[in-house]
């Protein structure tokens, strides 16, 4: 019988099959809805059926997982075939995908998976060979630019439009040590419009406000830059694909350096490398808004010959797929 504690903390449980060719798209939905009700403990739980387990399906897990994680919450995997159980328990994923324990669960009577963690790393593989189901390893990620930033640009194809609001909180840490709140709004309109109005900008904040306007549209990199990939790096406990992008009409900017996460496929951060040795450097994070994946905050670091300052944005209001004039975008690409 469910416990009036399970209905507080549990979300209606998501079922999914072990090989559904739309399974990042469901989990998405899922953790969007859960993160829309204010759950103190935004939880999720999947009942996985069939097999064989396809590996883009632990993708979605993994990405899904992440991102309840940034809100505090957790996911719990719960197989029903026992080939897809036992696989999860050997690999230690009953473990990763599972709900913080509390007393009322702690009492639950559980499975013993004993014999199944003593096996070797050898056994292991060959249950996968013999079942057909994929080992737990990282799918094959693009290296070319141009397919990598093709995933960017696909992130949200229902996404025609948006207008939001910002605020930056700018503080300046060499003199004049100067600090100050902006607010601006926000706006997007496919295929390549972008916007950031600010309300008002003080004298002393002339050209940081330009910093938040200047991440732009992927779309258009390939027209403004030579852009090559530089491999793997870590970024935040995970493995992010690095970009270096070289301005193909000489400006201030020696190069740029893009991270991007390979399974949400958003841009984590930018860093700006300045010719006289300066260097900005722009972290993002992302929420779900309406089953989009939006801009949650920015935060930047700039050191540069003339000031240095750290600003930090944070977006709301957002309101999507929403008719926005022409006019609103000043910016030509």
């Amino acid at each position: 019988m469910t416990t009036m504690r399970e209905t507080q903390l549990f979300h209606y449980p998501l079922r999914l099959h072990a090989a559904d060719a739309d399974a990042r798209s469901k989990v998405e939905a899922a953790v969007a809805d859960v993160l829309a009700v204010d759950w103190a403990l935004p939880r999720l739980r999947v009942v996985l059926e069939g097999q064989p387990l396809a590996s883009e399906t632990i993708v979605a897990l993994v990405a899904g997982l992440r991102r309840l994680r940034e809100h505090g919450g957790a996911m719990e995997v719960v197989p029903v075939s026992p080939l897809v159980r036992d696989a999860f328990a050997v690999a230690g994923l009953d473990r990763v995908f599972a709900f913080p324990i509390d007393a009322e669960r702690n009492e639950r009577p559980r499975r013993s998976t004993g014999f199944l963690r003593r096996l070797t790393a050898a056994s292991f593989a060959v249950v996968f060979a013999l079942f057909a189901i994929p080992a737990f390893a990282q799918p094959d990620r693009p290296t070319d630019p141009a397919q990598i930033i093709a995933r960017v640009q696909e992130r949200n194809p229902n996404l025609s439009s948006y207008q939001g609001r910002l605020h930056v909180d700018l503080r300046m840490t060499s003199f004049p040590f100067y600090r100050t709140g902006l607010d601006a709004s926000t706006y997007y309109k496919k295929p390549s419009n972008y916007e950031v109005v600010f309300d008002r900008v003080p004298r002393l904040a002339k050209g940081f406000d330009k910093l938040f306007a200047d991440v732009g549209d992927p779309s258009t990199w390939e027209k403004r830059f030579v852009i090559t990939y530089e491999g793997e790096t870590a970024y935040n406990g995970h493995p992010d694909l690095q970009l270096k992008m070289v301005q193909r009409v000489r400006g201030m900017i020696d190069h740029e350096t893009v991270l991007v996460d390979p399974i949400a496929w958003t841009v984590d951060s930018i860093r700006y490398d300045y010719y006289n040795g300066g260097h900005i450097t722009m972290t993002q994070t992302f929420r779900q808004i309406g089953g989009f994946s939006m801009i949650a905050e920015q935060s930047a670091e700039i050191a540069i010959p003339y000031a240095k300052a750290v600003a930090h944005g944070s977006y709301s209001d957002y309101k999507t797929n929403v008719a926005l004039d022409d006019s609103v975008f000043t910016r030509k690409n």
